[in-house]
């Protein structure tokens, strides 16, 4: 008897489990999601990425005194271009939901996250601090470039749901509401007064409220009735593009380096009217301002979950 409500209970767990399923082909769907991306940051590398670090120190040592025996104190410039190196392609993650509606469409809602690094090769330079002029120095400089983002859009389905494979259309609309730019420059000191001793200059900046577009195309798999997998294809540009729109700066420079960094590589400065970031020019004699925009393609894979 207790075998025969053992068949029972597995049958109807069996009837159950596919009533079920068939009824959330019309239900939630939630999809974790990572991809690769290549974005058209051509504007922000060729102002942000090739600005120079320029500064000017006090001079105190081998210098002249005058007549009443004060000491008069020079100062010296410099100017360090050390690039940073752009990355071919980026990785981006996120999660969706899907509500479908009927056999050809869903809605769906996300938020994702994007990031790039960018770094150098130690540089050597000559850097004056402390009052000497011909210290010697490894320049390494190191970058990160994020943003979070949420969206909304709809699918349409080319061949109806319940086929093991489907091509689809994604259409969706974007915003990018965290963008969170850091860069460090680092000065390791191997000769001289300093040497031993690093010192680190630290540029943060924020912008918000991007708005872009996205279209797609792509085909899912699927392996179970309530379990699938996805790949897709897309392109997104801007409706609304930004920009930075402050910058905090530390270091831990001490009075004793004698150091003004008056020319910094990233300020927030009067730009066309506006108060906007503005990134050293290669010559370092003007600023550019620095657009944000994040158009480009994007693949990305999702594993779909009914729900």
């Amino acid at each position: 008897m207790n075998f025969l409500w053992k068949i029972l209970l597995f049958l109807s767990f069996l009837f159950a489990d596919e009533l079920f399923a068939k009824n959330l082909r019309e239900g939630w769907i939630f999809s974790p999601l990572v991809g690769v991306n290549q974005l058209a940051l051509d504007s922000f590398h060729d102002t942000v990425y090739k600005s120079p670090f320029v500064g000017r120190v006090r001079i105190t040592s081998d210098v002249p005194e005058d007549i009443e025996g004060a000491a008069s104190y020079p100062t010296q410039e410099f100017r360090f271009d050390n690039s940073l190196k752009a990355r071919v392609v980026d990785v981006e993650a996120g999660i969706e939901m899907r509500r479908s509606f009927g056999t050809r469409n869903d809605f769906f809602i996300g938020i994702g996250a994007w990031e790039t690094t960018a770094e150098t090769n130690d540089l050597k330079v000559i850097f004056p601090l402390q009052g000497v002029a011909n210290n010697r120095a490894l320049y390494s400089r190191r970058s990160k470039l994020s943003y979070t983002q949420y969206y909304l859009g709809m699918r349409h389905y080319l061949n109806d749901r319940g086929n093991k494979f489907n091509l689809f259309l994604n259409m969706s609309i974007r915003e990018i509401f965290d963008i969170d730019y850091e860069e460090t420059n680092v000065f390791r000191f191997i000769s001289g007064a300093p040497a031993g001793f690093q010192r680190i200059f630290i540029y943060k900046s924020q912008g918000t409220g991007l708005l872009m577009a996205q279209f797609g195309l792509g085909g899912e798999y699927r392996f179970a009735d309530r379990f699938s997998i996805g790949l897709e294809g897309s392109y997104s540009f801007h409706i609304k593009d930004g920009n930075l729109t402050g910058v905090n700066f530390n270091s831990d420079v001490n009075d004793g380096d004698g150091f003004d960094n008056g020319q910094q590589p990233l300020i927030i400065s009067p730009i066309n009217n506006l108060l906007e970031a503005g990134a050293l020019s290669e010559d370092g004699e003007s600023r550019n301002k620095v657009n944000l925009r994040f158009d480009g393609w994007h693949v990305v894979m999702r594993f779909n979950v009914a729900f």
